[in-house]
């Protein structure tokens, strides 16, 4: 667990999201079951759970793939316990998020369903989902998941068919394609890679990235693999584990996304706002925070046209915090109606993780009738560690703030202070600073 630790601590620490995954129960070869007779399926779960439980405060450990490539015997919904996967799945994904209900729960499916020879790779049919859904306790936490690679891999039948490469959306679509086209749950595609070396897998690969759609609204997926000693496919590095293969690089390309989108500039006229730029879905939160909030003023006079600030978000606890679960409030007044623009000069993480946006308060208070609202996008922040952000807000026409009477101005904070005025939230709720009454 320390050597895990260790390296899940530093990728998470550099914005990577992990997916944890039982490859295979042993040191062996793969495991056509979840379980094997020196590991008991009660092993298995418990061992799920104390990952669940292990990882909770570590927002970037989003999920658990159950066990990879389940294959026959292994069957889907056919109700003999000790071969049932669709049943054993949700056991594990129950007793996991019983646990910790922030994780998702990734589902490959088998290789053959309803005692057919109708077969797919191991783990990628997922038929059975149309009769024999996986049911969890949590809402929206389950993901199926499923693997595709080309001929070169195994030569599955509709490899040699006449109309090959055009039939293999079809294929996609039978075997597990429906599943997120018909709004039944999302499909990860956890693993796909070929070394390019036939024309054959040339075509397959360009026909699974055309079909897994472009942008955050496509098919999610994983490529197989990073590493250049995965002998079927090779991997993104080549031999010398440092050089890129720009050919699989250069065909991915086109179904990269940001993670998170990005908030660059904002306009506010008669609290409307409107934004240039996407805001992304949060990451789930981390538990109980740890965090301070300080503050310096950019701009000291009284009578200005720019409010101008920094401020610093600082981990003081032990667990890193998911920077989408914490945010601040910068209270003031408007004292004429022209349009608002806020813009982002420093960030420590780059302005383009950060958001913001100018909102009215419903019941204005003498020294407060607005606030500026701060939050990101995307990453974490470690233990320790601290991240600065500097922002302004003008009016339209470039008129003056009277900032004497604007509750978070403090006129002598030229060098950070702790912010007392400033609302510092943690997953929406105030932990620190103050709010005017």
């Amino acid at each position: 667990m320390q050597l895990m630790d260790k390296i899940i601590d530093y990728a998470t620490g550099i914005g990577l999201h992990i997916i944890l995954d039982q490859h295979r129960p042993g040191a062996g070869g793969q495991s056509a079951l979840w379980y094997t007779t020196a590991y008991p399926e009660t092993r298995w779960i418990a061992d799920w759970q104390m990952l669940a439980s292990h990882y909770k405060d570590n927002p970037m450990v989003v999920g658990a793939d159950l066990h990879n490539e389940p294959h026959a015997p292994a069957c889907w919904g056919c109700g003999q316990p000790v071969i049932d996967w669709q049943a054993a799945a949700e056991r594990a994904g129950n007793a996991i998020l019983a646990v910790n209900p922030n994780w998702l729960i990734f589902v490959e499916g088998v290789d053959c369903y309803g005692g057919t020879s109708d077969c797919n790779w191991w783990g990628s049919n997922l038929q059975g989902v149309r009769d024999h859904p996986v049911k969890l306790n949590v809402p929206n936490r389950l993901v199926y998941s499923v693997h595709d690679y080309p001929a070169s891999v195994h030569g599955q039948s509709w490899f040699s068919a006449a109309n090959y490469p055009a039939n293999l959306p079809a294929a996609w679509d039978k075997y597990w394609g429906y599943v997120e086209q018909g709004g039944i749950a999302p499909v990860w595609v956890g693993e796909f890679g070929t070394r390019l070396q036939t024309e054959q897998d040339r075509q397959w690969f360009s026909s699974l990235i055309n079909y897994l759609g472009k942008g955050a609204s496509g098919i999610n997926w994983t490529f197989w693999s990073w590493n250049p000693d995965s002998a079927d496919t090779g991997g993104i590095l080549m031999d010398d584990w440092l050089t890129v293969n720009s050919d699989k690089q250069n065909q991915l390309q086109v179904i990269l996304f940001p993670m998170n989108g990005k908030r660059t500039e904002l306009t506010v006229t008669s609290g409307v706002m409107a934004t240039s730029g996407a805001i992304a879905t949060p990451t789930v939160a981390t538990g109980q925070a740890a965090l301070t909030l300080a503050y310096q003023n950019e701009n000291q006079s009284a009578s200005t046209n720019q409010i101008q600030m920094a401020l610093k978000f600082t981990n003081t606890g032990n667990s890193p915090i998911a920077l989408t679960s914490m945010m601040a409030r910068y209270w003031y007044t408007v004292d004429t109606p022209q349009e608002q623009v806020v813009a982002c000069d420093y960030a420590t993480i780059d302005c383009q993780h950060v958001q913001y946006q100018v909102v009215k308060m419903s019941s204005p208070q003498p020294n407060a009738d607005t606030y500026l609202e701060i939050g990101f996008t995307e990453g974490v922040l470690t233990t320790g560690a601290s991240i600065e952000v500097k922002l302004r807000i003008h009016k339209s026409d470039w008129s003056n703030y009277d900032q004497s009477n604007d509750y978070s101005f403090v006129a002598g904070a030229n060098n950070y202070i702790p912010a007392q005025r400033i609302g510092l939230y943690y997953k929406g709720t105030l932990i620190g600073g103050s709010e005017p009454a």
